[in-house]
C-alpha cells in the first residue's frame, strides 16, 4: 500500500511541476517585452566607458557604433531570463566591462577572462554568429575568438598583466572592483613596468600587441606603452599628487608599486584581499558572482 501512495504522490508532484514550467512559458512573452523595454530605456548608459587618456574617442565611437542596439537587446534580453534576478542596472555594470574587454582583447594578443557573468554575456552574444561577426568586422575588421579552457585554471600571472593593461587603459570605480575584485593580488608587475620602462616599442609590439591590429587599436598600444616611459620609478611623489587631483587609478599604480608592501595607501583599490580561497570550483572571477579567488580563468580571447 505504501508504494501505491509513494506513487500517486510522485504523479502529483509532477503534475505541479509541469503547472509551473507551463505557467513559465505563458509569462515569457511578458517578461521579454518588460526586459526589452527596460534595456531600452537605459541603452545610453552603455555608451559609457569612462576610459583613461590612453584609449581615444574614437575608438570608443567605433566600439559602440559596431555593437549595434537591437544585438544587444537580443542578447539582453536572453541574459535576464536565464539570470532573473539581476536588474538592468546589474546588467548594464556587465555591459560596461565586457566592452572594456573587447577594446583590450582588439589590442593585445590574448587577454584572460576573469568574471563568470561577464563571460556568460559574451557566450549568449556567440550564439549569434552572424551578429557577432558583423560586430567583430565593423569595430576591427576581424573576428574577436572566444578560447574555453576548459576547466577553469589558476592564473596570477595572466591576472596581474590583465590588471596592469586595465588600470591603464580605465578608470577603477566601484563598479570595477565589484566585477574585477581589487586588482593587483597576486604581485606588482614589476616585471612588466621594468619591461615596458626598458623595452623598444618594435620588441613590445611583437610580444605583446595583437598581430592584427586595427589602426586604431595600434594606436592605443603605442599610447599606452608610450606611458610607461614618461613616468619612471623615481616619480612617485608626482604620481600620488596627481592621483589625488584626478583620482586616476593609473597614476596611482606607479605610487603603489614604488611604495613598500606593508604601506596601505591604496588599500581600496589594489593588493591582497585575505577573504579570497583557491578552493572553490565556482571559479574566482571577482566580485560578487564568486566566492574564489579572482585570479582563474576559463576562456580568453585571441
Amino acid at each position: 500500500m505504501s508504494w501505491i501512495m509513494g506513487l500517486i504522490g510522485l504523479i502529483v508532484l509532477s503534475f505541479f511541476l509541469l503547472l509551473l514550467i507551463m505557467l513559465g512559458k505563458q509569462n515569457e512573452p511578458a517578461r521579454r517585452e518588460r526586459f526589452k523595454k527596460e534595456f531600452q530605456n537605459k541603452y545610453h548608459e552603455t555608451l559609457i566607458l569612462s576610459q583613461t587618456n590612453v584609449v581615444n574617442e574614437e575608438f570608443i565611437h567605433r566600439l559602440n557604433n559596431a555593437l549595434k542596439a537591437d544585438f544587444m537587446e537580443t542578447v539582453n534580453t536572453e541574459f535576464r531570463l536565464q539570470f532573473p534576478r539581476y536588474s538592468q542596472n546589474q546588467v548594464n555594470e556587465l555591459w560596461r566591462e565586457l566592452k572594456r574587454y573587447f577594446l583590450m582583447a582588439a589590442v593585445f594578443k590574448k587577454i584572460e577572462m576573469f568574471n563568470v557573468k561577464v563571460d556568460e554575456l559574451w557566450h549568449i552574444m556567440l550564439k549569434f554568429e552572424k551578429e557577432y561577426n558583423e560586430f567583430c568586422e565593423m569595430f576591427i575588421g576581424r573576428r574577436i575568438h572566444h578560447i574555453p579552457h576548459g576547466q577553469p585554471m589558476f592564473k596570477p600571472g595572466e591576472r596581474t598583466f590583465f590588471d596592469f593593461c586595465y588600470v591603464q587603459l580605465f578608470s577603477v570605480d566601484s563598479i570595477s572592483l565589484k566585477i574585477w575584485g581589487r586588482f593587483f593580488k597576486h604581485g606588482k608587475g614589476k616585471e612588466l613596468l621594468q619591461e615596458f620602462e626598458n623595452e623598444e616599442m618594435t620588441k613590445l609590439k611583437n610580444k605583446y600587441m595583437h598581430d592584427s591590429p586595427s589602426s586604431l587599436g595600434e594606436k592605443v598600444f603605442e599610447s599606452f606603452v608610450s606611458r610607461f616611459k614618461e613616468y619612471k620609478l623615481d616619480k612617485s611623489p608626482i604620481w600620488q599628487h596627481s592621483y589625488k587631483d584626478t583620482s586616476d587609478a593609473s597614476y596611482a599604480y606607479f605610487a603603489y608599486v614604488s611604495m613598500n608592501d606593508s604601506d596601505d595607501s591604496f588599500r581600496d583599490l589594489f593588493g591582497h584581499d585575505s577573504s579570497d580561497s583557491h578552493g572553490s570550483h565556482d571559479v574566482g572571477h571577482g566580485g560578487s558572482d564568486s566566492s574564489s579567488c579572482s585570479s582563474c580563468s576559463s576562456c580568453s580571447s585571441s
